[in-house]
């Protein structure tokens, strides 16, 4: 294997990378485009289709699993039980919009109109999705509210809740309390008392409209909690957007070689190389080398004006490198097997964006993973786009351990030895000179 002859090759395909203008723009120039303007589009965050809320029921009780039985008939929630600790990690790794915990006492709280204990949840949602955020606070402020209104218009709860209320202020020892507090306790038993005649009175008389006396009662309390494992790092939704601009830099490097290799082909560059004492896997060689240090490249650029211009941080710099060569290495095998599969520059770029516009689609390329729908999120599983968008969020803001990130580098690089083999395979029993 002749390295300085590839080497030499790969200098090439740099130089002439450098010359096309137009090519250079959509290489470096426009990712960085749809890096910026999708961070300052989403800075309050997005949503579409159902929301994917894990719920952890910490309560279990019976109207806590009524409570989350209604919000399951809810068409903009998708929701899914789970322990805590797992809805937190589905939230943190993107598996889940947002997390629900319902914490004990809930149901004790709720079936209460007069205790001052107010039912309290706690939510916490991917970082960025404030839009998801506010939209679930408004949906379970509905729910609770509505809640509300049914116990105070039943008016067999009513009365229940106000005697259950009235004996446990007759069984509060007053001895050693302060005056005033005795006083305040007995001014609240005493109208307490008066509700309860007043609400019998009228249950009597027949009277069954909705009682507004107390609108003005919290129907719920949302308590916010924090995803990420060190809440000290601040959020930035540059740190969503740019791995997304990342993405459009590695399809304009793959698309750019697939179709100058394709070009060579078709104007009699590769017969003049394969005249030279170069074997087929020393020129495809050449061609891989010069594509993966420009993937690099496009990255490390891109990830250098994020940290310098728009505030991102590295969270973990292991998890970097290996979300930086591993997706390298798969989309240069992903080249060599576009470029060998169309015969001219035509049809070679019209197979190559197609298939990549598909994977960008499905993987997040072209909307923030937070913001597609649970089922796109699904299907981008396949996607290597996703694998790279996950890999890079894991070592921006995700906090994903190297052994996280190894999932989806290990697919990576799986998609780059088997693009190099069969890429290799077709291009040496096609090319023929």
């Amino acid at each position: 294997m002749n390295i300085k002859a590839m080497w030499n090759l790969a200098k090439k395909d740099w130089l002439l990378l450098l010359r096309d203008k137009a090519a250079l723009f959509f290489t470096f120039g426009f990712p960085l485009i749809i890096a910026i303007f999708f961070g300052t589009a989403f800075s309050g965050g997005g949503q579409t289709g159902a929301i994917s809320l894990a719920v952890a029921d910490l309560d279990n009780s019976e109207a806590s699993r009524e409570w989350i039985a209604r919000l399951q008939e809810t068409d903009a929630l998708n929701i899914k039980l789970l322990p805590e600790e797992q809805a937190r990690e589905q939230v943190r790794k993107g598996k889940q919009s947002a997390m629900l915990v319902i914490p004990p006492g809930f149901g004790k709280a709720k079936g209460q109109l007069f205790d001052p204990d107010v039912p309290e949840v706690q939510l916490a949602v991917s970082p960025g999705s404030k839009a998801t955020r506010q939209m679930l606070e408004g949906m379970l402020m509905a729910q609770a509210s509505q809640d509300m209104q049914q116990l105070m218009s039943d008016t067999d709860s009513m009365l229940a809740s106000v005697d259950e209320n009235i004996t446990q202020l007759e069984s509060i020892s007053q001895e050693d309390l302060p005056e005033d507090t005795r006083i305040f306790f007995n001014d609240l038993k005493e109208m307490l008392t008066s509700l309860r005649q007043l609400e019998t009175t009228e249950k009597a008389n027949g009277r069954q409209d909705d009682w507004d006396g107390f609108q003005g009662f919290t129907p719920l309390l949302i308590k916010h909690t924090e995803i990420r494992r060190d809440a000290r790092k601040p959020y930035n939704t540059y740190a969503i957007s740019f791995p997304q601009g990342m993405i459009w830099g590695i399809l304009g490097v793959i698309s750019t070689f697939a179709l100058a290799l394709v070009a060579e082909v078709r104007q009699g560059t590769m017969a003049r190389l394969l005249s030279l004492p170069l074997s087929h896997g020393e020129i495809l060689g050449g061609k891989a080398l010069g594509c993966f240090f420009s993937l690099v490249v496009v990255m490390t650029l891109l990830l250098a004006l994020g940290a310098l211009f728009f505030g991102i941080r590295i969270q973990n710099p292991a998890v970097l490198l290996i979300a930086i060569f591993s997706s390298a290495l798969g989309f240069t095998g992903l080249m060599l097997l576009l470029s060998v599969l169309g015969r001219t520059e035509k049809s070679a770029s019209g197979l190559a964006w197609a298939v990549l516009m598909v994977l960008a689609m499905t993987g997040g390329g072209m909307i923030p993973l937070f913001a597609m729908p649970r089922w796109m999120v699904n299907l981008g599983q396949f996607s290597p786009v996703q694998w790279t968008v996950m890999s890079f969020e894991g070592a921006l803001w995700r906090d994903f351990s190297v052994a996280e990130v190894l999932p989806y580098a290990s697919l990576l690089v799986l998609l780059g030895i088997a693009g190099m083999l069969l890429g290799g395979w077709l291009f040496r029993n096609r090319i023929r000179y």
